[in-house]
């Protein structure tokens, strides 16, 4: 078996549980906002409609074709323009409480304390992800498991986002890591698996919902406690 040393992980989708967080994160929004004036939708359309416009505006900032304050500007009147609010009347300074609240959400995939405890005296441990850096680290603090990673690399310290090989080769390069000794774990197929194939490095993918792909992958797991079968 290849000897690994450095493990890169994504963080959102992959350790930080962002569905639930996220869920807890709208369910104070809703409330604080008094966003069920609005009799017209229900909270589980809130919900959905921000899942959908969030997965849009993200895929937009993965590929560069929206920047960090328009990601942040956009979300929430698009949001609620879609469910049919009048944008005059949307509530100033929601998307700022959204930024406030959902970092500090603590929820952890399954397995994630357990994973990072066993790997942590045989590998370095890293983060790679298009998050901000304020943010990124607000969560790995708020989840208890920032104290497992050595270098954490975001598209701000990074200048680059997943799938671009250079933010991989970035993180590598600032973690004294090498191709031959380096292992990307992520969630999302097209940042965290093709950008590591991009950038020309074994990878796990994560795939919790057995989601169909073509990808040639160097390994699958459903689970994060089956990378004990692999590391």
């Amino acid at each position: 078996m290849k000897k690994y040393k450095h493990l890169f992980f994504d963080l959102d989708h992959t350790l930080w549980d962002f569905d639930n967080n996220t869920a807890e994160a709208i369910e104070e929004i809703y409330t604080i906002f008094n966003i069920s004036q609005w009799s017209f939708f229900t909270f589980n359309d809130f919900i959905n409609v921000f899942n959908e416009v969030n997965n849009i505006l993200w895929d937009k900032f993965n590929h560069g074709k929206i920047d960090r304050m328009e990601l942040r500007q956009h979300r929430f009147p698009m949001i609620l323009t879609r469910l049919g609010v009048d944008e005059r009347v949307i509530p100033t300074g929601i998307g700022e409480k959204y930024l406030e609240l959902s970092p500090k959400k603590s929820k952890v995939l399954p397995f994630t304390h357990e994973i990072l405890e066993y790997l942590k005296p045989n590998y370095q441990l890293h983060i790679i992800s298009n998050g901000f850096d304020d943010v990124q680290h607000s969560k790995l603090e708020a989840a208890k498991i920032h104290h497992y990673f050595d270098k954490i690399v975001t598209s701000d310290s990074s200048n680059f986002r997943k799938p671009q090989k250079e933010i991989f080769e970035f993180a590598m390069e600032v973690a004294g890591a090498t191709r031959a000794n380096a292992i990307m774990i992520g969630d999302n197929v097209d940042t965290d698996i093709t950008g590591a194939q991009n950038a020309k490095m074994d990878h796990i993918f994560f795939n919790p919902n057995k989601i169909t792909h073509t990808l040639n992958v160097t390994h699958e797991i459903e689970s994060l406690q089956q990378i004990m079968n692999i590391l």
